[in-house]
């Protein structure tokens, strides 16, 4: 699975330092961009042949942490997912799976899943983008390397 951080701008300011929170939905963007290239290469292909897209929050970690909050009240519990592990680690690569099988129209997303995404307090959101052929690994590889090369966590002033 391949990540793009989306960007949009939203100043905070605060006496000790200057912090920019991005949030865009940028799958039509993406997929413009690529299907341009596939234009220009003289490609039939159409990019939703070819690839799998969607918006997650940025750190799966993030999934996991909410999770005990989004069910602590008693309220959610039949949405539980039934097979949740234990384990940290495998908590995390079952969050990893679940955007894989979402991404790809396998299931739905989970209605905990969207409430933690829309929560005020959620952290920044990245495009996945999901190959279906591994030819094409490599152009989003690329394509992912450059709009990414500007990221910063965070910054100082």
């Amino acid at each position: 699975m391949i990540k793009l951080n989306i960007h949009s701008i939203v100043d905070v300011i605060t006496n000790s330092s200057t912090v920019i929170y991005t949030f865009q939905d940028s799958i039509t963007e993406a997929k413009e961009l690529l299907q341009e290239i596939l234009n220009l290469i003289g490609s039939g292909e159409k990019v939703d042949d070819l690839f799998y897209f969607d918006v997650f929050l940025s750190d799966v970690d993030y999934y996991v942490e909410r999770m005990e909050d989004y069910f602590d009240d008693g309220e959610n519990d039949e949405d539980f997912p039934k097979d949740w592990p234990e384990d940290w680690k495998e908590q995390r690569g079952y969050v990893e799976r679940l955007q894989e099988k979402i991404m790809k129209g396998e299931i739905r997303q989970p209605n905990w899943m969207k409430s933690i995404y829309r929560s005020e307090s959620s952290g920044s959101t990245s495009l996945h983008i999901i190959p279906k052929d591994d030819k094409h690994k490599t152009l989003v590889d690329k394509m992912l390397r450059f709009l990414n090369s500007t990221y910063s966590e965070e910054s100082y002033d």
